[in-house]
């Protein structure tokens, strides 16, 4: 599924988002259908990751790109890159003035929290559904993580994943709390539904470096380390990882992470993605209505689903930011800042279902 409803290329966001499907939405979005009891959609997003990871147009060694072009999946016959049939389709515009297909550098590499997330929403599918090939392809991914991105220094931990296109893809070696905190319970999850001891240990790596990143004089997690991966990088304090380590981490010690969103990410009924607190991010709104549910705060956690509820489109879905250009303090690898605009999202509208529903998606099948 697309993950953004643009407008008629207003702006370059329009350009370069028009025809993605991120992973990590479409991901959230197959557990958001799980939860509503739609499993036939669910299992079209399952069907596609599984899909995907067989039939790149370059790789085959069981990675995901961080997005895919929405609509149909498979390209039509006689498109044949680098001579391999029936790849999949990535997002990417025709530039008129130089006659030449762009891709997004960033919607076209592989970033580990992606992957992670995939794994997740895989293993909730088949919790629900059944079907060996789901947990098959979870597992490749998982393997393909550890292969590739498992990290001995400083905290440990697992790196960024990949950035480039196809033969030009280099490593990303910072380590982000973000990605450890999804590939935690992703890893431990496959121990769990495989008995393979080998999971519980990578799952193990993943948490203490997540463990090594909370900053207990201030009760927050920072946001993990720069490209040399032991220095921690104070730069930007997102308000997703006090969200989803209390969800995945299951541990009330850092429960406080929750008190120091609420201090210092608060904006308005909702919360911003940064500190800088310049608007209303919808979709970590949702999460910290997810957290809330989890800590036991149903006031707080009914206060922001009435908040989401105002905000909801007639169509059902729900803005990714309360404006246009809401900062995040990260820079993408074109240079330009990353943003969130005032657009329809499928992420913040699946992350609204589940919060609703009481989801933890980091856990679905202990819900």
């Amino acid at each position: 599924m697309n993950s953004f409803e643009t407008c008629p290329l207003d702006y370059d966001f329009d350009l370069t988002t028009r025809n993605a499907a991120f992973t990590y939405d479409n991901a959230v979005a197959l557990m958001a259908f799980l939860a509503n009891g739609d499993n036939a959609r669910a299992k079209l997003l399952a069907d596609a990751f599984v899909y995907a990871q067989q039939h790149d147009r370059f790789f085959n060694d069981g990675r995901l790109r961080n997005a895919y072009q929405g609509g149909d999946l498979i390209l039509p016959p006689g498109w044949t890159p680098f001579n391999e049939v029936g790849t999949v389709r990535l997002p990417g515009f025709y530039q008129i003035q130089s006659g030449t297909w762009e891709e997004d550098e960033f919607q076209v590499s592989t970033h580990t929290g992606n992957m992670a997330w995939v794994m997740l929403a895989l293993m909730a599918y088949y919790q629900e559904a059944g079907g060996e090939q789901y947990l098959a392809a979870a597992q490749r991914l998982g393997e393909w993580i550890e292969s590739n991105c498992r990290d001995e220094r400083g905290a440990g931990g697992y790196t960024g994943g990949y950035t480039g296109n196809d033969e030009k893809m280099t490593k990303l070696t910072y380590k982000s709390t973000e990605h450890n905190i999804d590939l935690y319970a992703a890893f431990e999850q496959l121990y769990l539904l495989t008995s393979q001891a080998e999971w519980h240990n990578r799952a193990k790596h993943a948490r203490n470096f997540v463990q090594a990143m909370w900053d207990d004089s201030e009760g927050k997690f920072w946001t993990g380390t720069d490209s040399y991966g032991v220095a921690i990088n104070k730069k930007v304090i997102p308000l997703d990882i006090q969200a989803w380590a209390v969800l995945s981490l299951r541990d009330a010690k850092y429960f406080k992470a929750i008190d120091y969103a609420e201090k210092n990410l608060r904006v308005g009924k909702g919360f911003d993605y940064n500190e800088d607190r310049d608007g209303v991010w919808y979709e970590g709104t949702a999460q910290m209505a997810a957290a809330y549910k989890f800590t036991g705060r149903e006031a707080k956690r009914n206060a922001l689903l009435n908040m989401l509820s105002v905000a909801q489109l007639k169509s059902g879905g729900i803005y990714a930011a309360d404006r246009n250009y809401l900062t995040t303090g990260f820079i993408q690898p074109d240079g330009k800042n990353l943003v969130f605009m005032r657009w329809p999202h499928v992420a913040a509208t699946a992350w609204a279902v589940l919060a609703e529903k009481g989801i933890n998606p980091f856990w679905y099948s202990a819900n």
